[in-house]
C-alpha cells in the first residue's frame, strides 16, 4: 500500500520529496499550501481547499484540491500517514 504524506510546510515538503516514493500521494495543508505559489515539481499531490482558501493562496502549480471528507477518504485508503512539518 502506498503513503500519504501530510505536509504542513516549505521544509516539509523538502524533507517528503527526499523520501517519498512515486507512488505515495502528497495533501498540503495548513501552511504548506503556500508551496502552490512556488515552482515545484509534486507528483500525486492535492491541495486541502479550505486552507488554501483561508490563506488567501494561489494554486499556482495548479494541483488538485481535496476538502476534508476527501482527506478522510485519502486517509483509509493509504498507510502509513507521514505528517511533515519542519
Amino acid at each position: 500500500m502506498s503513503s500519504l504524506h501530510l505536509v504542513f510546510s516549505l521544509a516539509g515538503l523538502a524533507a517528503c520529496q527526499k523520501r517519498r516514493s512515486t507512488q505515495d500521494v502528497v495533501v498540503l495543508l495548513g501552511d504548506g499550501v503556500y508551496c502552490t505559489m512556488l515552482d515545484t515539481d509534486v507528483e500525486r499531490a492535492y491541495v486541502l481547499s479550505e486552507d488554501l482558501e483561508m490563506r488567501g493562496a494561489a494554486n499556482v502549480i495548479g494541483l488538485a484540491t481535496t476538502n476534508y471528507t476527501g482527506l478522510v477518504e485519502l486517509c483509509t485508503q493509504h498507510s502509513p500517514i507521514v505528517s511533515w512539518n519542519d
